[in-house]
């Protein structure tokens, strides 16, 4: 009854969700390379398990993102990057 084919198919299926998912967070972040990034899309898209928890981990995400401040450099700073623009360009 156990086709050993199918347990191996499904081993395979369950080692890409788990790369797929443990890229998640990179893939939000858009830190991955085009080709690893497409390789996450077509995981996710042929993969409903997967895409569920990538939904929860982008709403999450975005959730965390809105709840925080935009950071800014001090004030100083700015200036003085400013002025180092303005002086590189004469």
């Amino acid at each position: 009854m156990n086709d050993p084919e199918m347990y191996s198919q499904e081993h395979d299926e369950m080692d890409e969700c788990v790369q797929a998912l443990s890229r998640v967070h990179a893939f939000l972040r858009n830190e991955l390379v085009e080709r690893d990034a497409d390789i996450i899309r077509l995981h996710l898209h042929a993969c409903e398990r997967c895409m569920e928890n990538f939904e929860i981990e982008s709403t999450i995400t975005e959730m965390i993102q809105r709840s925080q401040p935009e950071p800014s450099a001090p004030a100083t700073l700015a200036a003085r990057v400013r002025a180092m623009r303005i002086s590189s360009r004469h």
